[in-house]
């Protein structure tokens, strides 16, 4: 007998989201070689656990969950975990999202399309992301420079966006940079004036007072 690779849990809602469980359960099939439908559903019943188990069976009820196909029992998990979201709601959401003081613009066209996952925009996904990543950017600069563009693209958005704001923080580095060499300067000249003033001076006053008594 073959030795199986890798290894699911027990499903736990508590610790992990159901699609999450379903897409490593996909994973572990596929290493396996589980590929027939009475097979995977053999397994998932015997890999969920008792309490997900004894779930299912009051979903599927007055069938028996073994009477099911496994992408019945799929489903009546995903209805009960994870219900498609209000389209409306969704799309209220993405609409509402405005980029948070610090957070890159990387950052920022991952969560839109993050949102965008249950808004159904379909063809028009990247447009609607360019167009959120326009009006939510928050920063003038980034912003101007967007709408200079006549034929604004999804991938031409997100390339400006980014270099303007490398150019930004190459420059708020540059200052850095030349603040600290100013204060080291002023540092060292410091040091050099104490070291004359408290160990040079002395000497040299010395000197002329000795030279004036001998004159």
């Amino acid at each position: 007998m073959a030795a199986t690779l890798g290894k699911i849990e027990e499903f736990d809602g508590n610790r992990e989201e159901w699609p999450q469980y379903v897409e490593r359960l996909s994973h572990f099939f596929t290493a396996n070689d589980i590929a027939t439908e009475e097979k995977k559903r053999a397994v998932f019943l015997s890999l969920i656990g008792s309490a997900t188990y004894r779930l299912l069976r009051n979903l599927v009820s007055p069938a028996k969950p073994g009477e099911k196909s496994f992408a019945e029992l799929i489903d009546a998990m995903t209805k009960h975990y994870n219900p498609t979201p209000s389209e409306i709601v969704e799309r209220c959401k993405f609409h509402s999202r405005f980029r948070k003081p610090g957070e890159s613009v990387a950052s920022f066209v991952t969560e839109l399309r993050s949102l965008s996952e249950f808004c159904n925009f379909g063809a028009t996904l990247d447009i609607m992301i360019r167009d959120r990543l326009v009006c939510g950017i928050m920063d003038d600069a980034i912003q101007k420079r967007l709408l200079t563009e006549t034929e604004l693209t999804y991938k031409r958005a997100v390339e400006l966006s980014q270099g303007i704001e490398r150019a930004a923080q190459n420059v708020k580095d540059l200052k850095t940079h030349r603040s600290r060499r100013s204060w080291l300067t002023r540092r060292n000249h410091c040091i050099r004036h104490t070291r004359w003033t408290g160990h040079l001076l002395p000497m040299w006053q010395h000197w002329v007072h000795r030279t004036q008594v001998q004159g």
